[in-house]
């Protein structure tokens, strides 16, 4: 829980000079001298192929690791300063490979926000463009997990 925290949060994001390489693998850099400049309310696309750093640009910037070298800036302040669980609280991340864990629809989304509101966790479901399929379930949002076979 140390760390800052931001009152007005405009959302610009900067990553200035970036040099990382995963802890477990310390000779094999990732990323070197990787800049990225994104204005608020832009909404930008990593693209590129497999292992070219699109996920550990998205693991940087929720500090989930800290870079080796260069600066992560939110609104001009140096993440490293602001408070991890927070930083993360400011963020909506939708990941390559989704990940279902057994139990109800709703329980899945509420995962993201505890203590969000049946209201909320249909915009959730309809910022992702899934609240329609969730709605042609027998159940709805208290379908538990469809289960996938191998044919």
């Amino acid at each position: 829980m140390e760390g800052q925290t931001l009152d007005k949060m405009t959302g610009e994001i900067e990553f200035k000079h970036i040099e990382f390489a995963y802890p477990s693998r310390p000779e094999s850099i990732v990323l070197k001298d990787f800049n990225l400049k994104i204005p608020r309310g832009k909404t930008v696309a990593l693209v590129g192929g497999s292992g070219s750093g699109k996920s550990t640009v998205i693991a940087l910037l929720q500090r989930f690791y800290d870079p080796l070298a260069g600066e992560i800036l939110l609104d001009g302040v140096v993440i490293n300063r602001l408070q991890p669980k927070w930083l993360r609280s400011q963020m909506g991340l939708v990941s390559q490979e989704p990940a279902l864990f057994a139990t109800t629809i709703k329980e899945n989304i509420l995962f993201g926000k505890e203590d969000a509101s049946m209201e909320q966790v249909i915009e959730s479901a309809k910022a992702s463009n899934a609240h329609n399929f969730i709605c042609q379930l027998p159940q709805g949002y208290y379908t538990k997990k469809i289960r996938q076979r191998a044919i």
